[in-house]
């Protein structure tokens, strides 16, 4: 005798009766209440109109993310922020990578790039660097006094704050190269802030040697 149709009748009239479902717990005060471990979905999870994410609509490059405000709840209290969604929002992304190639400079000399990316909301790094000489550039260098040497620049790389934005250098400041261009490739790698802890300046002074140790970790890791 199938008795499964008999269970979901008296399942479906329980609900209609109660209005109320717990799994763990004997007197429920909200819709389904879960008590004594973990919620587990095994297929597809729904919330409102909030489609599930099966790997080709979305993603992996149009991902979506729900989330709540991790500061409105303490554990094991209800959730008083919202569900939201993000579809793709840089914002929340733990890391994100931006390359740039920047053509047609005057000589070596990438004086200030503003980026127009925001110093409250990011911090960032240059890496993947690359110089590629254009139209018979020679190198980055400066001529002596005499005229007939060539003597090696200090050469800059850096990101810095201005105006509320980054920007970026990228120069020997003392030199241009006796001819052509240069075209200056690099990835600049954001990290929003809200995943971002800064520690402040650690200075190591050793003493004219070329090794060293820190004494302790930094504070706060």
């Amino acid at each position: 005798m199938n008795t499964k149709p008999i269970f979901w009748v008296f399942f479906i009239s329980c609900l209609s009766v109660n209005a109320q479902v717990g799994i763990g717990i004997s007197n429920p005060s909200n819709m389904l209440e879960v008590d004594g471990g973990d919620v587990y979905v095994t297929d597809k999870f729904y919330i409102n109109d909030l489609p599930a994410y099966d790997g080709n609509t979305y993603g992996p490059d149009k991902f979506r993310i729900v989330a709540i405000d991790s500061e409105s709840q303490v554990h094991g209290s209800e959730v008083d922020g919202r569900f939201m969604e993000f579809v793709g929002n840089q914002e929340i992304m733990p890391i994100i990578l931006q390359p740039y190639s920047i053509s047609n400079l005057s000589a070596d000399n990438l004086n200030d790039l503003n980026l127009n990316i925001s110093t409250s909301k990011y911090v960032i790094a240059l890496s993947n660097f690359e110089a590629v000489p254009v139209d018979g550039a020679l190198g980055i260098y400066r001529k002596s006094v005499s005229g007939s040497d060539y003597v090696y620049d200090n050469f800059v790389i850096r990101t810095f704050e201005s105006g509320g934005n980054w920007h970026v250098e990228i120069r020997a400041r003392e030199a241009n190269p006796q001819a052509g261009s240069y075209q200056y490739n690099f990835d600049i790698i954001l990290f929003p802030k809200r995943f971002f802890r800064n520690l402040g300046n650690i200075n190591y002074n050793l003493g004219g040697v070329n090794t060293g140790a820190a004494a302790a970790p930094p504070t706060g890791i």
